[in-house]
């Protein structure tokens, strides 16, 4: 499943309408559609606060579309 429809199902379950979010995130409704439909991607910033609205690891969502933080190497 795809990033922006993960973050929709997330924000249903906590049924939350997308003017309560954009509102929230700073934005616009058409704009948390178009991430919702996978039309355009969200910022870091965005996904962040989604993360914290949403009660959900944003990181997790990502690593399960093939996008992987890994810790910085460290220095020797």
């Amino acid at each position: 499943m795809k990033i922006g429809h993960k973050l929709k199902k997330a924000r249903e379950s906590k049924r939350l309408s997308q003017q309560e979010v954009a509102e929230l995130l700073g934005t616009s409704q058409k704009t948390l559609s178009n991430i919702e439909s996978n039309k355009s991607q969200p910022t870091v910033a965005q996904l962040a606060l989604m993360g914290e609205i949403y009660e959900v690891d944003v990181l997790k969502i990502l690593s399960e579309n093939g996008i992987d933080f890994y810790p910085p190497p460290q220095s020797p």
